[in-house]
Formats: C-alpha cells, sequence, structure tokens
C-alpha cells in the first residue's frame, strides 16, 4: 500500500514538473512542448490546480517586488530632481560648463564585513537614468592627468578636475565632438536603448571609443574610434572595425578597452547572443584581442567569453583580471598571466558555464553549474572565481592598492543588477593570494544603485563610482 501511495505521488510530483513551472532539465523541457498548450493550460487548470496556484503566487510575489523596487527608485529620483531644482540659483551653465551638485550629505556605509566607509553623490544630470532610458548606460570613466572624464552613453564626453572631490559640486567641462558625423544618423546609439557608446580609454595624447556599430540595417558589433587629445573639441575617425555583426546583440557587448603595453591595448568583445561564434577563431565575437594604438593590426588572445564587461591589467603580477557575466548565476573573474598571452586561452563558453541557461537553451552547451570542474576536463580555463547563486552582474574590476595600508593584491569589482537581489548594486572588495590564484578574502560594500564603472584615484585614496540608477557620480574613501 505504501509502496502504491509512494508511486502515485511520485507520478504526479513528475506531471507537476511537466506542466507548471519553468525547467533546466532538457528531457523534462522536450515533453512539456510536446504536449499542446490548451491541454497543458486544462490539466494545469483542473487536476493541477493547488501546484498552478501556487506558481500564480509565486509569479505575483515576484512581480511585487519589481514593482516595488521601481516605486523606491521613482521616489528616489523625485529626491534627487527636488534637491537639484532647489540649487537652481547656485547651479551654472555657461557655454560648456556645468556645475553638479552633490546629492544631500555624506554617509557612512558599513560593509558585509563590518568596515566603514564615507560616501556622497554629485547628481548628473546629463545622463538619463537607465531604468528609464531603456537599459542604456549612464556613463564611463577614465583618468588623464589631472582630469576625470565621463562618456555617457548617448556620446557626451566631458571631464572635472580631481580637485573637485572636496567641494559640494563638479565643475564639469563639456568637450565639443563630431560624433554626428560618423556615427550613422540612424543608429539606435541615439535612441532609447541599449545601443550605445561602451568605453572610454585616454593614452598617449589619444582618446579611443568603444561604441555600438552599425553594420546594416539592425545589424550592429562593437568597434573603436579614435581622436587626438584636445579640450576645445574631438574629431573622431574610425580605427577598429570589421564587417561581421549580430542582430540581437542586446547587451552582450563587452567593449572593455584595457592599457597593456607601450605598443598595445586588450579590447574585449562580448559574443552579441551569436553564442556558439565565441568558440570560432574566424569570428570576431565573443574574444579578448590585442591591438596596436597606432595601425590598429591586433592579435587573438583569448576565446569562448560571454560579456566581459571589466578588465585590468595588474603590472604587478603580470595578469590580466576580467570580469565575465554568467548566463543565469555562475559571473567568473577570469585571469590571464603573461605567458598566456599567446596561447588562444578558451574560457569554454557556451560549452561550458558555472550558470544556468534559462528560458533559452543553446544546443551547443554541454556543461552547467550542475556539473562540477567542468572547464579543465573539457579543455577549457578554469575561472579564477565564480559567484555562487544569484548574478551579481559584475561590470569593471580595478586594483585598489594602497587604499588602506594592508591593501596587496586587493581589487574592488562594481556590481549592477535589473533588480537589487544578494551582491548586486555593490562593491565586492576582493583579495587574492601572491601568486593570483586563490581568493583569500572577500567583502561586499553596498551601495544600492547599478555601479557601471569605477575608478581609484592613488593619491587621493579615493574610489570613484558612475551610478545609473539616479544618475550620479560618487566618491568612496576609508572611514577615519
Amino acid at each position: 500500500m505504501k509502496k502504491t501511495i509512494f508511486l502515485v505521488f511520485l507520478l504526479f510530483l513528475i506531471i507537476g514538473f511537466v506542466f507548471i513551472g519553468y525547467t533546466d532539465n532538457r528531457v523534462i523541457f522536450t515533453i512539456k512542448n510536446s504536449i499542446p498548450i490548451e491541454l497543458r493550460l486544462f490539466v494545469k487548470k483542473t487536476l493541477l490546480f493547488p501546484f498552478y496556484h501556487q506558481s500564480q503566487i509565486s509569479e505575483l510575489k515576484k512581480s511585487q517586488n519589481k514593482l516595488n523596487s521601481r516605486t523606491q527608485e521613482l521616489e528616489n529620483q523625485n529626491q534627487y530632481l527636488v534637491e537639484y531644482l532647489n540649487d537652481l540659483d547656485f547651479i551654472e551653465k555657461k557655454g560648456k560648463n556645468i556645475f553638479l551638485p552633490k546629492l544631500g550629505e555624506s554617509i557612512t556605509i558599513k560593509s558585509n564585513n563590518s568596515h566603514k566607509y564615507k560616501f556622497k553623490k554629485f547628481y548628473f544630470a546629463l545622463s538619463k537614468p537607465w531604468q528609464y532610458n531603456g537599459r542604456k548606460p549612464g556613463g564611463y570613466l577614465a583618468r588623464y592627468e589631472n582630469k576625470i572624464f565621463i562618456l555617457n552613453g548617448e556620446g557626451l564626453i566631458g571631464y572635472f578636475l580631481v580637485n573637485d572631490f572636496n567641494n559640494d559640486f563638479l565643475n564639469f567641462n563639456i568637450i565639443e565632438n563630431n560624433f554626428r558625423n560618423i556615427v550613422a544618423a540612424d543608429s539606435n546609439i541615439y535612441k532609447k536603448g541599449r545601443s550605445s557608446f561602451r568605453g572610454i580609454m585616454i593614452v598617449n595624447e589619444n582618446i579611443f571609443i568603444s561604441y555600438y556599430k552599425k553594420i546594416k540595417d539592425e545589424c550592429y558589433n562593437i568597434g573603436i574610434l579614435k581622436s587626438d587629445y584636445n579640450l576645445d573639441t574631438l574629431q573622431f575617425r574610425e580605427f577598429f572595425s570589421y564587417d561581421e555583426c549580430s542582430k540581437n546583440m542586446s547587451n552582450h557587448s563587452g567593449g572593455k578597452m584595457i592599457p597593456y603595453n607601450e605598443t598595445s591595448f586588450f579590447f574585449t568583445i562580448g559574443d552579441g547572443q551569436l553564442f556558439i561564434n565565441a568558440q570560432k577563431d574566424e569570428s570576431f565575437f565573443g574574444k579578448i584581442y590585442k591591438i596596436n594604438y597606432e595601425n590598429s593590426n591586433f592579435e587573438l588572445v583569448a576565446k569562448g567569453m560571454r560579456d566581459t564587461q571589466g578588465a585590468y591589467w595588474y603590472e604587478k603580477l603580470n595578469s590580466l583580471l576580467l570580469t565575465e557575466h554568467g548566463p543565469k548565476g555562475g559571473d567568473e573573474i577570469n585571469i590571464l598571466k603573461s605567458e598566456e598571452l599567446n596561447k588562444n586561452i578558451n574560457f569554454g563558453w557556451p560549452i561550458s558555464t558555472y550558470g544556468e541557461l534559462g528560458p533559452t537553451p543553446i544546443k551547443e552547451n554541454k556543461f552547467t553549474v550542475k556539473d562540477k570542474n567542468n572547464h579543465t576536463p573539457n579543455g577549457f580555463k578554469e575561472p579564477l572565481y565564480w559567484f555562487k547563486g544569484n548574478s551579481v552582474a559584475p561590470s569593471a574590476i580595478i586594483n585598489v592598492d594602497g587604499f588602506k595600508d594592508d591593501f596587496k593584491r586587493d581589487f574592488f569589482m562594481s556590481a549592477m543588477g535589473n533588480v537589487p537581489a544578494p551582491g548586486r548594486r555593490a562593491i565586492h572588495h576582493l583579495k587574492f593570494d601572491n601568486k593570483l590564484e586563490k581568493l583569500i578574502y572577500s567583502d561586499i560594500i553596498p551601495i544600492g544603485e547599478r555601479i557601471r564603472d569605477i575608478l581609484y584615484v592613488e593619491e587621493e585614496r579615493k574610489i570613484i563610482l558612475f551610478l545609473e540608477n539616479s544618475p550620479s557620480v560618487a566618491i568612496l574613501q576609508n572611514y577615519e
């Protein structure tokens, strides 16, 4: 009798898996999609109505959480605008100069490990909030000499001085540029949405900009523009380009440029949602390249990348650290040592991942989080570290040695996230061993907004952040 009851319960459970909710199991997924949708709906709402109603309740709770989060963002945005309008007598726009006011008072932030930091924000009124602009990036940071440069997702470029940190406003100087003459007038960059300018690097009196380049109708890749350094006007020209493009690139873009040595830099390109192309040497998507500053000659460095938006060349140990977005969980920090730069290292995507695939199957995928140590046995390089559980949505990674007296081989990684969740919208403090082979310490500094980019100003011992929900420029420093 007990055996019969157990078998009936097991059968009921299997039927529930087939008819209710989402599954990663490919057998169940195939069976589920072979059943007519009308029959599935009938069984769910009649025979399996308890499971069905529980599933509906779960979905409603998720929707409620998203609405609560959006309501809070709207309230915050309203407060920022009120403060901005109240300061209109103080804010002046004189030609190309705009004063960006401080938002509220400086506050103290406590990390998960109870370390304290001072934190303040300046309202960057020149960008639209990420959540109301089709998820277009709010801004990217670069430093050159005594200036901090910002490039926003729509192509505005300007700078403020490092000395402005201690004021109640940032004196932001806008630099004229010729983007409208060189970027297609009908490009999605100029529309609400994810297509955007994707990064800025200033080296050797030259400014490099990465961006969504339109190749043909609704088909884009990530290219690079270059201009001579000039604070009055920037005249960009095509620098690095290719014919391959994707009609469904979304935010799988990469676009990070990282200074390497006197002659070249690294450049990351996402998979453009052309997943298996990340494994094809003849495709540009899902790769890291080394590119010459002067003539744009390039060499393939690594492949098997999904969306590497952050990278840092750690000269002390001749290593390139990279942040990688997993599909659904499984975000990674990868590393390339100097001796690996000419070996065409393969990081495994989309064949191997420590995340889950989510609702969109990828036929070439063979290994997910259910398969332990799934890189090395299959000829791929294992991550230096990967994040278990939900996605944290990593963006930039920087070295912060010296930020505190005992910081050595310490890095800050910024995190975004469509909605708040553990590890998202925060700075991750990561410390590695003396060979950069193992994570030996971690902490999380909650910020409360998506962090698109971060920059370390060493002589000031301050971290600059670009926050997308406000949007704002923020300063983080040690609590003394």
